[in-house]
């Protein structure tokens, strides 16, 4: 580096490698996602603190397949769509407590580098975003059941509008 070349200050890692793994494995739990939506995720659940790079997501994507826990199927434009696997879903059960831990280690971080409550809003938005499409995946949402939803959630937006 030159003496006119200003200092570039790299962020330090949020994850250790296998965190990254069970956290990218838990995301491919909640929704069926090609690559590009993981790293677009974790950008946006850590609000822009950590951004995976695609050299670090892919070959953790490979991994997961290599290992069973997820299975790549191409789908349009030649992307792989990542789907858990029985073996994927046993494996992060056992892992729980872990993944909550790797949760409140990026929750923690966004609070260092952003002031609240901004972050408590983001993980509030993103934890029912995460509760509907995990009700949705599993199979687990009735015609009735998605109404209540859908009523649910405009009944808080009014709340929140009329704040």
């Amino acid at each position: 580096m030159s003496k006119t070349e200003p200092a570039v200050r790299r962020k330090s890692k949020l994850f250790t490698r296998q965190e990254l793994a069970l956290f990218v494995l838990h995301l491919i739990q909640i929704n069926p996602v090609h690559g590009y939506e993981i790293i677009k995720t974790i950008e946006g659940y850590s609000m822009g603190v950590y951004i995976p790079s695609p050299g670090v997501i892919y070959p953790i994507l490979a991994h997961i397949v290599d290992n069973g826990f997820a299975t790549a199927a191409e789908i349009e434009g030649g992307k792989k769509q990542f789907s858990m696997t029985p073996a994927g879903s046993e494996y992060l059960a056992a892992r729980r407590n872990e993944i909550r831990a790797i949760e409140e280690k990026m929750k923690k971080r966004v609070i260092e580098n952003n002031p609240p409550p901004a972050p408590e809003m983001i993980y509030a938005i993103e934890n029912l975003k995460i509760t509907v499409r995990t009700k949705a995946y599993n199979g687990e949402v009735t015609p009735e059941i998605y109404q209540q939803m859908v009523k649910y959630i405009n009944e808080v937006t009014k709340k929140i509008h009329d704040l």
